[in-house]
């Protein structure tokens, strides 16, 4: 388990046992300990020291110096002796860090903010504490408080999330990136933060959102896609891309689409630089449907459809030579 997702689990764990918990989320949680034996077995052992820590009357009261002083008395003091006594002071005294360790963990756990981290390899769905759900694209990270404590449940994202928000008319949910505010009270959509040209991107899919720049703003409804430029202008019109989602799906589809936006889409799908060496290939249309293939598998089909060569400059740079579109 990724770091951060074991801290976003840890964190549901510990409010599940303090009995602290939506409905949703208490799902979420069964339905996590019945995936596989090793999630039972950590909900399992993060239960037997939260008890075991409850054991202990007052944290502060441990010298912690102290007893440190006392377990390298005893490494030394034993250093001659057998592995195997070693070990069982070792053991102690991993027992006591962990026992206190988790103690500050868990306080700082609930009152602190969460950070949320997508890892390449896993599919980065998170549930968050008001029943919503996030699915994170590789390299973004989300932030907010816990519990959503306040009149809104307020987020900060960097990089591209596709988020489903439990309605609320009461609490709106607001999603902060660079300088724009995406708020909504229930719905769904895909918003996405360029790090490199700094533009922030839109799409709805269900339900309503106002998306604002510190100078414009924007309501928009399902099927919309608005931009936010580096100066603050909002740009809104009909989303016409069946593939904003691939990279949650894993689907890319083409029918008919020209070149051009083949290899863009491509190129965001797999994170590679895809250049068109041959420009009488960008008028070229393509109609098939890439699902959960491999980038290999991807340039192999083009090869076979368009009679392509490649040449690789570097492992993210491919550069697409001869090729036409009369086979």
């Amino acid at each position: 388990m990724k770091i951060e997702q074991e801290n976003h689990i840890l964190q549901l764990i510990i409010r599940y046992l303090q009995d602290d918990i939506t409905d949703d989320e208490r799902k979420f949680i069964a339905d996590w300990i019945a995936e596989s034996e090793t999630n039972k077995t950590y909900f399992n052992d993060v239960k037997n020291l939260w008890n075991t820590s409850g054991n202990v009357i007052d944290f502060d009261q441990i010298n912690v110096d102290e007893q440190w002083e006392k377990f390298k008395s005893s490494t030394i003091i034993t250093k001659n002796k057998k592995q195997k006594s070693n070990s069982i002071y070792l053991k102690i005294a991993a027992s006591i860090v962990v026992l206190l360790g988790l103690s500050f963990y868990v306080n700082s756990l609930l009152n602190a903010e969460i950070t949320l981290m997508a890892k390449a390899g896993t599919e980065n769905k998170f549930l968050l504490p008001d029943g919503s759900t996030v699915w994170l694209n590789n390299g973004s990270q989300l932030t907010y408080k816990k519990d959503f404590e306040g009149d809104s449940r307020e987020l900060h994202l960097q990089g591209e999330g596709f988020f489903e928000v439990t309605k609320n008319n009461n609490k709106p949910f607001i999603v902060n990136t660079n300088a724009t505010q995406t708020k909504v009270l229930g719905t769904s959509f895909n918003l996405k933060n360029d790090l490199k040209t700094k533009e922030v991107e839109l799409v709805l899919v269900t339900g309503n959102v106002e998306f604002s720049s510190e100078t414009h703003k924007e309501i928009l409804v399902p099927g919309d896609r608005v931009k936010a430029t580096v100066n603050g202008e909002l740009v809104k019109e009909i989303n016409k891309s069946p593939n904003f989602l691939s990279w949650k799906s894993g689907v890319l589809t083409f029918d008919k689409t020209f070149m051009h936006q083949v290899v863009k889409d491509i190129q965001s799908h797999y994170h590679k630089q895809l250049i068109i060496d041959n420009q009488e290939l960008v008028n070229c249309t393509l109609t098939t449907t890439f699902n959960n293939e491999s980038f290999e598998d991807v340039l192999e089909t083009l090869k076979i459809l368009f009679d392509l060569t490649y040449k690789q400059n570097d492992p993210n740079t491919i550069i697409m030579k001869g090729g036409n579109c009369n086979l």
